[in-house]
């Protein structure tokens, strides 16, 4: 698979890739060079789409992602010529345009969030395609976890500084710090970002940190998780796809998640506890509710481990191998429609 830069640059080992493919996927960075590629390519019979995973259009400013910058406020960072002092420049398209521009020139989009595809209809053909896993990885993790130390349990998150102000605003950082004040053998694991950390309002010495780490290790990361968390806020959040649920779930491991439009289909078998969503004047309220499901799964581990490996079956029912016909079927869909 080409790199972004390629396709941006459009090298020739770019074009070649693209002359001979039925379907061009790109991902995410449908705007500035890349819609007038898109253009040409589908000038030339190619089928088209644009693959993304954010909600652009809900981002805001106070939502502390650093991604609004450019989705809301419609600027990027420029550095003077032969300096490193680096300044604020606006667009003169807005990149919300951009993106909506690019969804009517390409054959439509592709998400993993049922919420985005009804989001983004108005603009342009949608289709919903699941984030599908690849589970003998996770499964092979699962079976080589190590035995945690002197009854340790650790509750694991993780995600970049793009989660922060959910993190707090959901009220689960303040049910993580009772947790721990009330739970002397609990530790909190944060997988991602290290700026996260002090951030929350936790003892360090309780902390875990794991810096990122490639793909094909996070499975093996995810496996010294005990305890999961999948904390929500808003409607840029609510866009989510369902990708910790189904690893918390194949992994076996019992979790704790918001109650919101991006898990339906676990919600709905009941795998996992949930805490309601709501507004953020909500927070102290909702932390409550955290904690309590919290101290539920710590102080009767074994009944939700339990509960929770009894539920295999769906999260194996998402395994990519065994959905290559249905990507195969939407595919085809999609380079039918021209």
């Amino acid at each position: 698979m080409p790199h972004v830069d390629q396709w941006f640059r459009q090298t020739d080992e770019m074009k070649f890739h693209c002359s001979h493919a039925d379907i061009i996927i790109i991902q995410r960075v449908l705007v500035a060079e890349s819609l007038d590629h898109a253009r040409f390519w589908r000038s030339h019979g190619k089928a088209v789409v644009s693959s993304f995973d954010d909600n652009y259009a809900r981002l805001r400013p106070e939502d502390g992602n650093q991604a609004s910058v450019f989705w809301y406020d419609g600027e990027v960072e420029v550095a003077y010529p032969g300096t490193d002092i680096k300044f604020k420049k606006k667009l003169e398209v807005h990149p919300l345009q951009q993106f909506y521009e690019g969804g009517a020139i390409c054959s439509g989009y592709t998400m993993p969030s049922r919420v985005l595809a009804e989001e983004y209809r108005w603009v342009a053909p949608c289709w919903y395609i699941p984030n599908y896993i690849d589970t003998p990885r996770y499964l092979a993790a699962k079976r080589n976890k190590l035995p945690n130390r002197d009854n340790e349990i650790v509750i694991g998150w993780g995600g970049s500084m793009s989660h922060i102000n959910s993190f707090k605003r959901s009220g689960v950082a303040e049910a993580l710090r009772r947790v721990l004040l009330k739970r002397r053998n609990v530790k909190v694991m944060i997988c991602g970002d290290e700026r996260i950390v002090p951030l929350l309002p936790l003892p360090k010495e309780r902390i875990i940190f794991q810096p990122y780490v490639m793909w094909q290790d996070w499975p093996k990361v995810l496996s010294r998780t005990d305890i999961g968390i999948a904390p929500l806020q808003g409607p840029y959040d609510s866009s989510r796809s369902a990708i910790k649920p189904l690893e918390f779930s194949l992994m076996g491991i019992p979790f704790v998640a918001t109650g919101c439009p991006a898990y339906p289909e676990w919600m709905e078998r009941d795998i996992g506890l949930y805490v309601p969503d709501g507004e953020i004047d909500d927070a102290p309220a909702r932390a409550e509710e955290w904690e309590k499901s919290l101290i539920d799964i710590i102080d009767h581990y074994e009944y939700h481990k339990g509960k929770i490996d009894s539920q295999i079956d769906y999260p194996l029912s998402w395994d990519v191998d065994a959905n290559v016909p249905n990507l195969i079927r939407t595919y085809e869909e999609i380079i039918s429609r021209g």
